[in-house]
């Protein structure tokens, strides 16, 4: 029997004794993890509520919650005050019933500083636009002059011929 051989039959030995163990503790550790999880509940989407809403509403399903004061943010330039625009964990995730959740709410001055962000934001992004299109004109510029340059090339190598060959007709 061939090294190959003998060690390809040790190696399917090995994986048949090892399987079951393989599969018994794949098995174990997968009941364990759906066990952990029987208990977990959904984080509730309290976005664009109120605060006093969403506090009620995380009350409804007993977690421990803290309000926090949102930072400005360009995609917070459109909320409304008071109202909540951020939750942690994010909402519709499976957590744990003693999981603490924030809800972080907006006010008028935050709003504020993220409508002056929202415009920052907007600003270099028609200045991108400007610089794509000022770069595509320019290309579109330099090609043309040197399609103009090369046909002007061509027709005067043409007149040129057509030169010779007048000249060579009348010989």
């Amino acid at each position: 029997m061939g090294k190959s051989k003998l060690l390809g039959t040790l190696g399917k030995l090995a994986t048949a004794a090892l399987t079951p163990t393989i599969l018994e503790e794949g098995t174990k550790l997968a009941n364990d993890f759906i066990d952990r999880r029987k208990g977990y509940v959904k984080i509730p989407d309290v976005t664009k509520l109120d605060t006093q809403e969403a506090h009620e509403t995380v009350d409804k399903y007993n977690f421990n919650h803290s309000t926090v004061k949102a930072r400005a943010n360009a995609n917070y330039a459109n909320a409304i005050p008071g109202t909540i625009v951020k939750v942690e964990p994010k909402p519709n995730t499976l957590v744990s019933p003693d999981t603490f959740v924030k809800l972080y709410y907006i006010d008028e001055p935050t709003i504020e500083e993220s409508k002056q962000l929202a415009q920052e934001q907007a600003e270099r992004k028609a200045q991108r636009k400007q610089a794509r299109k000022d770069q595509v004109q320019h290309a579109v510029h330099a090609t043309s002059k040197v399609a103009n340059n090369l046909s002007k090339k061509v027709h005067l190598k043409k007149s040129f011929h057509a030169g010779n060959d007048d000249q060579d007709s009348t010989k």
